[in-house]
């Protein structure tokens, strides 16, 4: 049962940022048309190559045609689902994760990304995982950070920040994540640590 002084903690509901579905359809479509008139190059123009002129006649409609389609199709798509929802008790993903998470399972949230990537969000679970919940985590993560751990990628998702989605989650895993081991007083497992992980500790 959640207390009364916890009501500020809202169900939040996460979208999929509308905008980045359309620049990644359009540039599908223009990598698919260059390989498309690379194609017709290797078959019909030989090692000669296609005269530029007779490249831009062809790769220009099929970039605007291809693009326009990739275009319709992405509005098409459902958007308006709910693929993560943070509440008092726990994490969601619908799409991929419906089961809930609690935050009693979580043992840190961290940032998780390499050289220069895009950051992504790990959620690091705690080691007492039953093998099922274990499995269907790592399916979401599609293996991206290990076995017993969640990513979210803040950048597919509509009017959130990677910060500000990082600092929201982890002040709900300070408010709900405790055990009633840690209430007691026991001493707490040691959290993860790697060199391939970058962000803020607890």
């Amino acid at each position: 049962m959640i207390d009364s002084a916890s009501s500020e903690y809202a169900e939040l509901n996460f979208f999929h940022s509308v905008s980045v579905f359309y620049v990644l359809a359009v540039a599908c479509s223009i990598t698919l048309s260059y390989c498309l008139v690379q194609l017709v190059e290797i078959v019909f123009a030989g090692q000669e190559g296609l005269a530029p002129l007779t490249r831009a006649v062809i790769l220009i409609p099929l970039v605007v045609g291809s693009s326009s389609f990739a275009i319709f199709c992405t509005s098409r798509m459902n958007l308006q689902k709910a693929v993560l929802i943070i509440s008092p008790n726990g994490i969601r993903m619908p799409a991929t994760m419906p089961q809930l998470l609690p935050w009693t399972s979580v043992s840190q949230i961290t940032l998780f990304g390499e050289y220069g990537s895009l950051k992504n969000i790990a959620v690091i679970l705690r080691d007492n995982l039953d093998p099922e919940t274990s499995s269907r985590l790592t399916k979401a993560s599609h293996g991206r950070s290990g076995p017993q751990s969640l990513v979210i990628s803040p950048a597919l998702l509509r009017n959130i920040k990677t910060d500000d989605l990082l600092a929201l989650m982890k002040r709900y895993h300070k408010k709900f994540g405790r055990t009633p081991d840690e209430d007691s007083g026991a001493p707490s497992k040691p959290t993860f640590h790697s060199s391939a992980w970058t962000g803020i500790e607890e």
